[in-house]
C-alpha cells in the first residue's frame, strides 16, 4: 500500500536538439509517477515500466484503504451523533 496517486505523463528530455522540443507528438513516454503531497509540496517518483503493475496494486490497496477508512469513520460519527444527541435529550429530561 502506498498513499498517492498515479499520473501518465510525457515529457521534454535535457537535449535542446531532440525533436522531443519542437515536436509535442515526440516527447519521451508515457512515463508512470506516483505523486503526493508532503509538508505542502509536490512530490513525484518515477516508476520504472518493469514495477508499473506493483505501482497500481499498490496504488489501489491505499484507494481501497481509505474508501474503508472513511466508511468506518460515518458509521463512527453516525453513532457519536446518536449518543450525543440521546444524552442531551437525557439532561434535558433530568433538568
Amino acid at each position: 500500500m502506498v498513499q498517492g496517486g498515479l499520473s501518465s505523463t510525457t515529457r521534454t528530455c535535457g537535449k535542446p536538439s531532440c525533436p522531443c522540443h519542437s515536436d509535442p507528438s515526440r516527447r519521451h513516454g508515457p512515463n508512470l509517477y506516483f505523486t503526493w503531497r508532503e509538508d505542502g509540496k509536490g512530490h513525484a517518483l518515477y516508476v520504472p515500466a518493469e514495477h508499473a503493475d506493483e505501482a497500481h496494486a499498490a496504488q489501489l490497496a491505499w484507494a481501497r484503504f481509505w474508501e474503508v477508512g472513511c466508511q468506518i469513520a460515518a458509521l463512527n460519527r453516525e453513532r457519536l451523533r446518536k449518543r450525543w444527541t440521546r444524552s442531551k435529550s437525557s439532561a434535558k429530561a433530568g433538568a
